[in-house]
């Protein structure tokens, strides 16, 4: 197999004492240095990049090489991965909207997907048909099943439980948790962030309302004695959700008159400062037009109107927003959007709809681990 374009690179400057940076020939003939080749090529999304593996040994060796598909991934930041309605299946998306990657999954009905929990990994966990988990592999489209020995967990009475899932930072291992209660309905499933190996979830007193933060250790595969307090009273679910390490609690203000529109859907996000202690800190008000005749969604506040997905390093954050949109007849059609909000201008930078999709969670992993390209 023939040498990287690093080794390549070493093996030129070995050679002799020149400061010119060897010159690769690519596939049409021109001559280009290979730092020049390897920045140009930490540009380009993973799609195209995986087509560009075809090109030569050299190009596949450097596309498939550890340290390139980590600098990549660093350069271009996370990816949305969205249960599609029609056909069914993943779409793996950037923040403008667009489709990177889209695995089409059979036997994974778009009806399961609101029993398993928003997730910030590489991997992510679908119910089949037969009410049974899976782990899907979006860097190659791979379905796993997981363990059927002790199917009894995820049922309860005849349905799935809901799960939630993460990674155990000691080990790495990624680990399925499924909640379930013996009566009463089941805590929002799509709420349980994971933040530095702890999976938190809403916790219900004896009449089914949410009184605290329960926090489940991966790691040492059992609950936290203590129960984390809510920075303010709530009346129904909110969005919890990870950013920057920090779990965070969505609020929303209600008919608030002193923003420059009462029509604007206005958030809090709440950052718990210290687990510990359980302190939290009231970092960002966000202002949400609802651009005339939209209003916050009312159908499933189980993971939210305004979910934070992750924070960009120049101050944005990146939503998943669901709202209704009010029909002439009536009728209330759900609608979720992508947006980019700057926190310090507190202005939306972008907004694309999403129809068909409901959120998944983010993927923080890359599309080029895996050498190979399954075309589904």
């Amino acid at each position: 197999m023939a040498p990287s374009l690093r080794q390549r690179k070493r093996r030129a400057n070995g050679a002799n004492n020149s400061t010119t940076a060897p010159l690769l020939s690519t596939a049409n003939g021109s001559v280009l240095p290979d730092e020049l080749l390897y920045e140009i090529l930490l540009r380009v999304p993973a799609k195209p990049l995986c087509r560009l593996r075809t090109i030569c040994r050299s190009w596949r060796s450097l596309l498939s090489d550890s340290s390139f598909v980590a600098a990549h991934s660093a350069r271009h930041g996370p990816l949305v991965a969205a249960f599609k309605q029609t056909p069914e299946g993943v779409d793996i998306l950037d923040i403008s909207g667009q489709t990177v990657r889209r695995i089409l999954v059979d036997d994974c009905p778009q009806h399961q997907f609101a029993n398993v929990a928003c997730t910030n990994l590489n991997v992510f966990c679908l119910v089949g048909e037969d009410l049974l988990p899976r782990i899907l592999d979006p860097a190659t489209g791979v379905v796993s099943p997981l363990s059927n020995d002790n199917q009894e967990l995820y049922y309860n009475n005849g349905h799935t439980t809901s799960l939630a899932f993460g990674t155990a930072p000691s080990t790495g291992e990624t680990k399925v948790l499924p909640s379930r209660q013996s009566t009463g309905k089941l805590p929002p499933a799509r709420c349980a962030p994971l933040v530095k190996g702890v999976l938190y979830f809403w916790a219900y007193d004896n009449n089914y309302r949410i009184d605290h933060i329960a926090a489940y250790d991966l790691d040492a595969e059992k609950w936290r004695q203590d129960l984390l307090h809510l920075p303010l009273p709530i009346h129904e679910p909110i969005p919890l959700a990870e950013l920057s390490d920090t779990l965070v609690a969505v609020y929303r203000r209600e008919n608030n008159h002193t923003y420059r529109n009462c029509s604007d859907l206005c958030i809090d996000l709440w950052f718990l400062t210290d687990s510990e202690k359980v302190l939290w800190s009231k970092r960002y008000t966000i202002v949400m037009p609802y651009h005339g005749c939209w209003r916050p969604c009312e159908c499933d506040t189980s993971y939210g109107y305004g979910h934070p997905l992750w924070a960009l390093d120049d101050g944005k954050i990146v939503f998943w927003v669901t709202l209704d949109w009010r029909r002439g007849d009536g009728r209330h059609v759900r609608i979720n959007s992508l947006r980019v909000y700057d926190t310090r201008t507190n202005t939306c930078m972008s907004s694309v709809e999403m129809p068909d999709c409901e959120l998944a969670g983010v993927y923080r992993g890359s599309l080029l681990a895996r050498v190979p390209w399954i075309r589904n």
